[in-house]
């Protein structure tokens, strides 16, 4: 969702776009299916996890409290030190619907999802992170949603992204708030993304063909944990690109958005707690590697890095390439001023990147003009 997923390195599970420019294909709806003597889930959810024991059992008490109960919970630890294992098995132990499962190193999140997509039985995947709660309705509704559209390969709705400081913000009201007003006055944003019509109706800006410009001016509407997909769509495009510790989510969406449509519900149906989440801070980071952990400079460097791989990947019209200079020179713009505040010598690296055209040129002596604002006599 939020542009804060990318970059680090590991053992990849790489992205093929090769695909990414067939034709949408159509797909049966998510069904029951017997093989053998053995009947196997409409719905895998998969919880990726790593230290998050205080968090996981609202998490895993949410999926069981589903209305739709055709579903196997597939939960991945990715190196976990506390309780976990223990939490799960006492769930494990009285809901036979539930498997636990270890990678055999730290993999990250794209590893861990990666794990529970190759071992889920069904052929709808929904995603619920160890720290976020589904409402009862979430599967019933996504799993309509899928089977309302043949070509579709994800599904997904809004979402509470709650915090002490705005418990009630929602994923629609921050875009319509915030990034809306803002897209409307930036020219280049205004110049791919059909403003007026989301304006008027907010699913226009959740249709698969919108997905590339809106993340690059800086937000994608899709949360891991309010979103479904299609096991072999996602098989064919890929899986999570394991080399990426941020934005892997965004990376595989974005992949998926060639291969067909997506389908948006206007309701909220998950909570995302955000509370830490920008610095890698609080109560859900602290029993964590600081090595695993993002910090606000590498947060900065997982945006640049995201506008980079895609303008690398996609063919993009002239208007959503001249979006990319902009947004790629203000991304330089963040890193070097959080690396030169965390006194981070290594961010001067982004100077060139500030100074690569005569429009980025501009941009920054705009920029450096805007800071120094009117001098004191």
């Amino acid at each position: 969702m939020l542009l804060t997923r990318e970059a680090a390195a590991g053992t990849a599970v790489g992205p093929r776009l090769s695909n990414r420019f067939q034709r949408p294909a159509t797909h049966a709806p998510p069904r029951t299916v017997i093989r053998g003597d053995v009947t196997m889930p409409a719905v895998s959810v998969v919880i990726p996890t790593y230290n998050r024991a205080s968090f996981l059992p609202a998490a895993i008490r949410s999926v069981q409290a589903q209305s739709f109960s055709d579903w196997e919970l597939i939960i991945v630890d990715d190196g976990s030190t506390d309780e976990s294992s223990e939490i799960v098995g006492q769930f494990a132990r009285a809901d036979m619907r539930l498997r636990w499962l270890t990678n055999g190193r730290g993999r990250g999140p794209a590893g861990a999802r990666n794990t529970g997509i190759v071992a889920a039985q069904g052929e709808a995947v929904a995603f619920l992170d160890s720290d976020d709660t589904w409402e009862p309705t979430i599967l019933a509704k996504l799993v309509d949603a899928m089977a309302g559209d043949a070509r579709s390969v994800l599904t997904g709705s809004d979402i509470r992204m709650t915090s002490t400081k705005n418990p009630d913000l929602t994923m629609k009201g921050f875009v319509l708030g915030t990034m809306l007003p803002w897209w409307s006055s930036y020219p280049p944003a205004a110049a791919v993304l059909p403003c007026d019509a989301i304006a008027r109706d907010f699913s226009v800006l959740t249709q698969a063909s919108l997905a590339i410009p809106s993340t690059i001016a800086g937000f994608l509407w899709i949360h891991s944990s309010s979103t479904m997909i299609r096991r072999s769509t996602a098989m064919a495009a890929g899986l999570f690109d394991e080399r990426l510790q941020r934005t892997e989510d965004i990376d595989l969406w974005l992949k998926l958005s060639r291969q067909g449509t997506f389908v948006y519900i206007d309701e909220v149906l998950a909570t995302y707690d955000i509370e830490g989440r920008d610095l890698g801070t609080g109560k859900r980071y602290d029993g964590q590697d600081r090595a695993r952990r993002h910090t606000a400079y590498s947060e900065a460097v997982f945006h640049l890095s995201l506008v980079d791989r895609i303008a690398a990947a996609y063919p993009l019209t002239p208007a959503q390439k001249s979006l990319v200079r902009h947004r790629r020179a203000a991304h330089h713009r963040r890193c070097l001023q959080l690396a030169l505040e965390a006194g981070e010598l290594a961010g001067l690296r982004h100077v060139p990147g500030m100074l690569g055209s005569t429009e980025e040129r501009a941009i920054l002596l705009r920029w450096l003009k805007d800071r120094s604002g009117p001098r004191k006599s």
